[in-house]
């Protein structure tokens, strides 16, 4: 007798595994696990364990492990559809057997089971053949050595219908390659099949259950298109549900860990090469319901950390808005935005894997993101722009369905709003017991700035941000003479960050001979609005200055330049200190932070202020 894989996880999820042992062996409980003495052996010194959320007991002494069922299989003397019905029916399951046309598609899907294993070492035999040198050579230029590579069995499918040959010979039929999405039937020619993955680096994708049920192909040579092919879906292959890496992690994850979510397999790859084992990436850019679900089984705040491109940041914005209507107590998303539109290889390549860390360490809140995303669709230089910002940020709240985290929300946002528009003015408490933040930074900086030239495009995060934007747009020369600078410079705002990746796709194309009023006309038919309006005082700064002292300028424009980087440090110093508060010493070095901070705010506001540029 069979049962539906439907109808036995409905068993495991009304019974836990505790409820079942504990009639055997007396549990104590210890963390989020149960203790016991083994019933498989004699001992003295509990080495039994069972994890209800995990839904299995294991066995130290023995090395036995299993469910609810097996468990009565192993100690209770039950065959394995007595232990079944017994459970089904204390937990008031109906039971349900296969029809003939379900034991068809259960032995069907075994088959494509063992077809995609086989197509998997197949793969991995390829990519060491003397035959296929480049697509060793391409792993080897993407620093993965053979330890690396055979970890997460990379492959590679050589060109031609080798696959398909290698498969039949092994008794597999055209039906279940195709069923398993290896092999393309010729619609124009009778019989005949190729191969779905052709020339490319190969990456396994394997369940939760650890097998494979899938591959990702990526090309060796760029020019080719696609980029990435996966699998079809297929009878066990449902991409939305899936995770690469995941199965590979599961087993050493803990509830706080860092478990980050790349674009890709090579993200992936590259990231375990460099040191770092705890991604995940989507198949495909755009994060799902399902796959959210799937990681906060396994821990509370997980890390969306997509490429720095306009692809990635819409991904991110797209991943807030699945995020916001799934939240539950203790459920929620952070976020890292990679400057420069690297992804996190080319970052690790650039800065170091220590730099990366500490993004990682630092990375944002579900709540961070979600007011960037608002305020860049916002003008809120008139009362009605400020109304319509708030707008969009109750449309946000609107998407979560828990009521006790949408009321928070709520608190923090009105918060937040009311810091932003410099209409609060009380005391501030942070986040450790017993310390009040008077006149907090942030706050107090706000203050002293409304009145210069960096407040009155207030709108923006950064108004040194907008200062260097705007003196690129207006003196184009200081990309000619800073474009490497300009191109990794670390920008907050997201406008100003799009701004200036579109000026220098522009430059690119025509970089030695740099027109300058073609530069000037892209810039005011892409962006127009937000340079006439967001960038408007920004602008009133540089234009006041002698157009004719380039010299000048440029040691201006390296100056706000430097001051934009220090407060950023200041800021990040101050953020790490805050996290580390644990004594009154602690404490003071906090504080001191601010003071400094409020000093360099004071030292800029005179530098750039109204007073300096009328």
């Amino acid at each position: 007798m069979k049962f539906s894989i439907e109808t036995l996880n409905e068993i495991k999820d009304k019974i836990s595994v505790s409820q079942v042992v504990e009639k055997t062996v007396q549990l104590k409980k210890r963390g989020k696990e149960f203790i016991g003495l083994s019933p498989f052996t004699k001992e003295r010194t509990p080495s039994f364990t069972v994890n209800d959320e995990k839904q299995f007991y294991h066995c130290f002494s023995t090395n036995k492990h299993g469910d609810i069922f097996t468990f009565l299989v192993e100690v209770g003397g039950l065959s394995f559809p007595e232990a079944v019905e017994k459970l089904a029916d204390e937990a008031g399951v109906k039971l349900r057997t296969f029809s003939p046309e379900e034991e068809e598609r259960i032995n069907k899907s075994k088959k494509i089971y063992e077809a995609l294993e086989m197509s998997k070492s197949f793969f991995s035999s390829q990519i060491f053949d003397d035959d296929n040198l480049l697509a060793l050579k391409y792993l080897r230029n993407r620093d993965l050595n053979n330890e690396i590579i055979n970890s997460y069995e990379i492959g590679y499918a050589p060109q031609g219908n080798k696959l398909e040959k290698f498969l039949l010979s092994k008794g597999i039929s055209h039906e279940i390659m195709t069923l398993a999405g290896m092999t393309i039937k010729d619609e124009n020619k009778k019989d005949n099949f190729y191969d779905r993955f052709r020339n490319r680096i190969i990456f396994p994708i394997r369940d939760v259950r650890n097998r494979v049920v899938g591959f990702g192909g990526r090309v060796i040579n760029n020019n080719d298109q696609p980029k990435y092919l996966n699998s079809p879906e297929t009878p066990v292959f449902h991409k939305g549900s899936l995770l690469y890496n995941f199965s590979k992690i599961r087993p050493n994850l803990k509830d706080n860990d860092n478990l980050i979510v790349v674009e890709g397999y090579m993200d992936v790859v590259s990231l375990a090469s460099k040191g770092f084992h705890n991604a995940v990436a989507p198949l495909g850019t755009a994060i799902t319901e399902t796959q959210l679900n799937i990681l906060w089984k396994e821990t509370n705040s997980p890390i969306i950390c997509f490429d720095g491109d306009k692809a990635g940041k819409q991904a991110s914005f797209r991943a807030t808005e699945i995020a916001l209507k799934l939240l539950k107590p203790n459920k929620t998303l952070r976020f890292i935005n990679l400057p420069n539109n690297l992804d996190p290889d080319d970052y690790i390549k650039n800065y170091g894997i220590e730099s990366f860390n500490k993004f990682v360490n630092k990375a944002s809140p579900l709540t961070s993101i979600i007011w960037d995303l608002c305020l860049q669709d916002s003008n809120i230089n008139t009362p009605e722009g400020r109304a319509g910002f708030e707008t969009l940020l109750r449309s946000k709240l609107n998407l979560i369905s828990d009521k006790s985290i949408k009321k928070h929300y709520g608190l923090l946002f009105k918060d937040m709003l009311d810091q932003f528009f410099y209409t609060k003015k009380t005391e501030r408490k942070i986040s450790k017991p017993g310390y009040y933040e008077k006149n907090s930074g942030k706050f107090k900086n706000s203050l002293k700035i409304k009145n210069s030239v960096l407040a009155s495009g207030g709108q923006l995060p950064s108004d040194l941000e907008a200062l260097v934007i705007s003196g690129i747009l207006i003196f184009p020369e200081l990309i000619k003479k800073n474009f490497e600078i300009i191109e990794s410079f670390y920008i907050e705002n997201l406008r100003l960050g799009d701004i200036r990746d579109n000026v220098l796709d522009f430059v690119k194309k025509d970089y030695s001979e740099l027109d300058i009023d073609l530069l000037k006309e892209f810039v005011q038919r892409e962006h127009k609005t937000f340079f006439e309006k967001d960038l408007r005082f920004a602008n009133i700064f540089w234009q006041k200055k002698d157009e004719n002292n380039f010299d000048q300028i440029s040691k201006i424009w390296l100056e706000i330049l430097k001051d934009d980087q220090h407060i950023k440090s200041l800021n990040n110093d101050i953020e790490t200190s805050k996290d580390e508060i644990k004594n009154e010493e602690d404490e003071k070095r906090f504080i001191d932070l601010i003071n400094k901070k409020d000093q360099v705010i004071k030292l800029i506001t005179e530098k750039y202020g109204e007073k300096k540029i009328n």
